[in-house]
């Protein structure tokens, strides 16, 4: 057995000056890639992560009112008003809101990077 190091608190002498620290670059390690960034505005990597997420949800809700309202729309006015909408148009936003269920894949591939690799590797086996 060695010699048992113990951890000391030692005071400072009086002519130590203690700085505030600076927004100065930072260096982030991280295991799965094994690469090295720099943040430079200060965000740690849970906020970028974050905001990558909430952008994603963003989107997510954005496409979703954009496919379904006009559906919704002509659903509801029509039985409120005399409006007569023509079937084709009826069933054109129909499908409009159907599409949706297209782009939400699209959209997780491109934010994602889990999703987008298990994309590749589904169309790579596929060959």
């Amino acid at each position: 057995m060695g010699a048992r190091r113990r951890n000391a608190v030692l005071a400072l002498p009086e002519a130590a000056q203690v700085k505030e620290a600076s927004q100065e670059p930072q260096m982030v390690f991280t295991a799965r890639r094994a690469a090295i960034t720099f943040q430079t505005d200060g965000e740690t990597w849970r906020e970028q992560k974050e905001k990558k997420a909430a952008l994603m949800v963003g989107i997510l809700i954005g496409v979703f009112v954009l496919c379904w309202i006009p559906f919704f729309i002509t659903e509801l006015i029509s039985p409120l008003c005399s409006c007569n909408i023509p079937p084709i148009w009826k069933s054109i936003f129909l499908w409009l809101g159907y599409s949706n269920s297209f782009f939400n894949p699209l959209i997780y591939t491109a934010f994602n990077k889990n999703y987008n690799n298990a994309f590749k590797n589904l169309f790579v086996k596929q060959r």
